[in-house]
């Protein structure tokens, strides 16, 4: 349990990193939603592929039984991804990523509705704690703009089911420990990678000379993912996206550390009332990890 609940918050941390170096990459290159995608899931395919190929021979994966899960959690991701690249686009990452903690509520509503995966009441508080300071985080700084909440939207909704099928293939391919996490994170993105290929036909030679610039991008998302697939596989999707929660924590500290150094980010942040309700709804957001532990 408490090696899922330390790579959870390591994999948020990572996370958090990432939400900003893709806003920044995106901009500074002036990298469309669709070349930022494409690109980044290249470069993570390629790892993949190499990745896998150490792997895979000799683990005992049993390919055959996770296949349905590994297609749909890769298209769920991939709508995920681009809904999350259009909202950075439209909106600055410290009002953005912590709506993602929203997931914590629509994941414990399917869970609960078709998988029979039950609550105490105590957990049940701790998810309605952490959406509603995930949504009173994003809003303290300013109210989100409505491009960018629609897109968010979608993210939520395509990396909901994206958690569930991480969880189906990790628990699936009956892979113990790391050498079970490699192969699901690798076996994923090599999928993800291949899917995404067709996207990038039509992107113009200037948009291709950029592509190892999003290298980046795609290692802070790669290795948040290795972490947050071991998370996911001790503590399931709700218990996961609790700890997970923090990232938009994360993402609030990321921001000010950036301020304080004088590194130009979209969004900087400095001490006022800002800062002050975000740091309440961050320690609700703790409280509600908390609780969820106890319950």
């Amino acid at each position: 349990m408490m090696l899922g609940v330390v790579t959870g918050l390591l994999g948020a941390l990572c996370q958090a990193i990432y939400y900003f170096v893709a806003a920044h990459v995106g901009s500074r290159y002036m990298l469309s939603t669709r070349a930022m995608l494409v690109f980044s899931h290249l470069l993570m395919g390629g790892v993949s592929l190499l990745g896998l190929a150490l792997v895979l021979p000799g683990s005992g994966a049993r390919l055959e039984a996770v296949w349905p899960a590994l297609l749909a959690m890769n298209v769920c991701y991939l709508i995920g991804q681009a809904a999350l690249f259009r909202a950075l686009r439209r909106d600055v990452a410290s009002r953005v990523s912590p709506l993602l903690g929203l997931k914590v509520v629509l994941l414990a509503c399917v869970t609960a509705l078709t998988v029979g995966e039950g609550l105490t009441l105590m957990q049940w508080a701790a998810v309605i704690l952490c959406g509603g300071a995930a949504v009173a985080m994003s809003l303290a700084g300013g109210r989100l703009k409505p491009s960018a909440a629609g897109w968010i939207l979608v993210a939520v909704a395509g990396y909901s089911g994206c958690d569930l099928g991480v969880v189906a293939l990790t628990r699936g391919i009956e892979v113990p420990g790391l050498h079970g996490a490699l192969v699901s994170v690798f076996l994923a993105y090599s999928v993800a990678g291949l899917l995404v290929a067709p996207v990038g036909i039509g992107l113009s030679r200037r948009h291709w000379r950029k592509a190892l610039k999003t290298w980046p991008v795609a290692a802070a998302w790669l290795v948040s993912m290795l972490l947050m697939f071991i998370a996911f596989n001790i503590l399931g999707a709700v218990h996961g996206n609790i700890i997970q929660s923090s990232r938009g924590i994360l993402s609030i500290a990321l921001a000010l550390l950036a301020t304080r150094l004088g590194v130009g980010l979209a969004d900087p942040l400095k001490r006022g009332r800002v800062f002050y309700q975000r740091l309440a709804c961050a320690v609700v957001m703790a409280g509600a990890i908390v609780l969820f532990q106890l319950g």
